[in-house]
């Protein structure tokens, strides 16, 4: 048996979220990278300090991590969004790598969902990546629903991610989520079983 590390990546709103909700409901360990960095945003001391240095005290309140001011601070400017990613994500692929160790102690596949694979390049942790990607007018209309932001705020932070184009050269899987939700876990599904084969080696 192979031990796998699967990514599965894609610009927000393109349903990579749906995608791992599958993958965990056929029994998968599915890691979220984003939830992981919130966590050490919050906790972790030195990320702290790195934070409050570059974004100042107001990046925190009276709650923990103030997300608002740091999103209206990071989405609308690309370097400022390469400077928090250097500050985040070290400490968190670190973080991640160790909850898959520990998994792979009784399983031989975890899936990690990120967002940023290829922009904090780290694609070559993986074994595979798996890339959703989803037209545009479907990903605003899904972040602003979901979120709640204007269409603007969505599209600036689409603009902070490479390209689903540039991303399909370089990813080992591609899903086109373009239909419905029974449509993507079926594609999800066929995939599933290509891993779970090389996995096992037939």
């Amino acid at each position: 048996m192979r031990k796998l590390k699967i990514a599965v990546t894609g610009g927000i709103g393109s349903g990579k979220t749906a995608l791992c909700r599958f993958f965990q409901s056929r029994g998968y360990k599915v890691f979220f990278s984003d939830a992981v960095a919130k966590d050490i945003m919050a906790s972790d001391a030195g990320v702290k300090k790195k934070i409050i240095k570059h974004f100042g005290k107001d990046a925190y309140n009276g709650s923990g991590l103030n997300k608002e001011y740091l999103a209206s601070k990071v989405f609308t400017d690309p370097e400022k969004t390469k400077l928090i990613n250097s500050i985040v994500h070290p400490a968190t692929t670190l973080a991640v790598q160790k909850m898959i160790e520990k998994e792979f102690e009784t399983k031989n596949i975890a899936f990690v969902e990120s967002a940023l694979v290829y922009e904090a390049k780290i694609d070559k942790n993986f074994d595979y990546v798996i890339l959703v990607t989803s037209p545009d007018e479907a990903k605003i209309e899904r972040v602003t629903a979901r979120d709640k932001v204007s269409a603007d705020r969505v599209i600036e932070r689409m603009n902070n991610q490479i390209p689903d184009d540039k991303k399909k050269q370089r990813a080992d899987f591609v899903i086109n989520n373009n239909s419905t939700l029974e449509e993507l876990e079926k594609r999800g599904e066929f995939i599933l079983r290509l891993i779970e084969s090389i996995s096992s080696g037939e």
